[in-house]
């Protein structure tokens, strides 16, 4: 503190000149003094509080002595009672011990007893195993062995089946009269559909309704369901039609032809053509078919439909069979019915029956019956013997597995539609080149002395004379009958003699 008379600071080492350096010098002491008072004070009341609470202790202490004796008398009953009870529990720990011991022996003993047993199985049951599987390999072997050998007896007897029909139906090749080979049915020539244009309708509709069931009968035997269904006659229903692809087997209540004039009269044939698209289609005609190309047109379109559906039927058939038909589009062997009908169920030597009692003996040729030519016996022997082996009635060989479709979507079959393009094409262009003659009105007159015969057929020449009678101009077709004239213009395409066009008339 500075003094306020010598304005020194005061120091232990400097000599104080005023009272204040004195005052400033004693003040250390005197805190020292105090503290010194403080501290006795606070032991003196330390000290009386002890000898206070001493006193009062030897008042209590023998009613505390009994409670604390008797708190540690507790504390020992209490210490006792859980020795004992630990003591227990490790006797029974013991006990449970021992005991899982025993059963843990135990366990290992019926352990080492089982692995012995399943060590003394195991050395033979892997041999066993084995043996077992191939007693079930040799019984599928032998399963599958039965499987096949039945299936190739069904397949010889279908394709027995089928040969007898064919037989029965007469059903065979001929030579013709320029050394040809021509397919018969029923004392009935087959006609190829490219000479349609040159045949009575009554013969194309006895060869085609004859075709269709023997088509029918081996489609039945083979178990094959054909692409184009066929409704074969029956009552009310006296001739034979087919439907397209499309419409095949989707319903029973189509409608149907109940006589041939009614139903195939040019109104009523339009009618239908535009109502109703799943028609059958006839096989069947009533007149020549250049008469029916030029009379009804839509008539003509469908019957040319049918025959096209029939002969895809016929080379469905013959490939689904091993036979190749219409390789690299060629269409005359499809059009060629009587052909693949004799090569199918013919030309092809017939397997035995193995379930008939009596063999089946080698076919020798009877009379009128010619044996198979070279070039037909070529053509069939490298076909696959497989007549009978595919069908849709069995499920070995099942044409609608996996093998079977693969096997049809390798076909090279035309679509029935190309087939009746090509067809309806060559036969009008045949028609096209039929030779006309235009006559004045001089040549109309008629020879009352000389009858006219039945050499001349008149196209719609009394309606036009009707209408108009002084018409001069009028087509006449002249020939003696449907066979000779289309026999002659067959004769004239094969010699590829160039005509001049013009008709031959009988004189009157």
């Amino acid at each position: 503190m500075q003094c306020d008379i010598c304005f020194r600071t005061g120091g232990p080492k400097l000599p104080f000149l005023c009272p204040t350096d004195a005052r400033n010098r004693l003040y250390d002491l005197r805190f020292r003094h105090a503290t010194a008072l403080f501290e006795g004070n606070a032991a003196e009341q330390d000290v009386s509080a002890a000898l206070e609470e001493r006193a009062n202790s030897n008042q209590s202490t023998g009613s505390m002595a009994r409670v604390e004796v008797t708190e540690i008398q507790a504390k020992m009953s209490q210490a006792a009672y859980r020795t004992q009870h630990i003591i227990f529990k490790a006797e029974e720990l013991r006990d449970n011990i021992e005991k899982a011991k025993q059963d843990l022996a135990r366990r290992k003993n019926v352990l080492s007893r089982r692995k012995t047993i399943l060590a003394t199985v195991s050395n033979g049951i892997e041999d066993q195993r084995n043996k077992q599987i191939d007693d079930i390999e040799k019984e599928i072997r032998a399963i599958k062995f039965k499987w096949n050998q039945k299936h190739t007896t069904s397949s010889s007897a279908r394709a027995f089946l089928c040969g007898e029909a064919a037989r029965l139906y007469g059903l065979k090749c001929v030579k013709n009269k320029n050394g040809k080979d021509e397919y018969k049915i029923g004392s009935i020539p087959i006609i190829e559909l490219r000479r349609l244009n040159t045949v009575t309708a009554a013969q194309i509709s006895t060869s085609l309704s004859h075709i269709v069931h023997l088509l029918m009968l081996s489609a039945h035997y083979l178990g094959i369901r054909l692409p184009a269904e066929i409704t074969l006659p029956r009552r009310d229903y006296p001739l034979p039609t087919i439907l397209p692809l499309q419409y095949s087997y989707k319903s029973s209540n189509l409608p149907h032809q109940s006589n041939s004039h009614s139903t195939f009269s040019p109104r009523v044939s339009l009618h239908l053509d535009q109502s109703d698209q799943s028609r059958p289609r006839p096989l069947f005609i009533n007149k020549p078919l250049p008469i029916i190309a030029c009379e009804d047109p839509i008539e003509h379109a469908l019957f040319l439909e049918g025959v096209s559906l029939l002969a895809y039927n016929v080379s469905w058939l013959c490939e689904s069979q091993g036979m190749v038909i219409g390789e690299d589009g060629n269409m005359m062997e499809i059009f060629d019915i009587g052909r693949n009908m004799f090569d199918l169920l013919i030309g092809v030597h017939p397997r035995p029956y193995f379930g008939a009692r009596a063999t089946l003996a080698p076919c020798t040729p009877a009379r009128g019956r010619r044996n198979i030519e070279p070039e037909t016996t070529s053509r069939v022997s490298s076909y696959p013997s497989m007549l009978g082996k595919y069908s849709h009635s069995t499920a070995h060989s099942f044409l609608g597995n996996a093998e079977g479709t693969g096997m049809i979507l390798r076909w090279k079959l035309p679509s029935p539609t190309k087939l009746c393009d090509n067809l309806r094409s060559e036969l009008m262009s045949e028609i096209a080149n039929a030779e006309w003659e235009v006559l004045n009105a001089d040549a109309w007159a008629i020879d009352d002395d000389e009858p006219m015969g039945h050499d001349g057929v008149m196209i719609r020449a009394n309606e036009e004379s009707e209408r108009s009678p002084g018409l001069g101009m009028q087509s006449f077709l002249s020939i003696k009958t449907v066979m000779d004239t289309a026999e002659t213009f067959r004769t004239e395409r094969e010699s590829r003699i160039v005509a001049s066009g013009w008709t031959k008339l009988k004189p009157r």
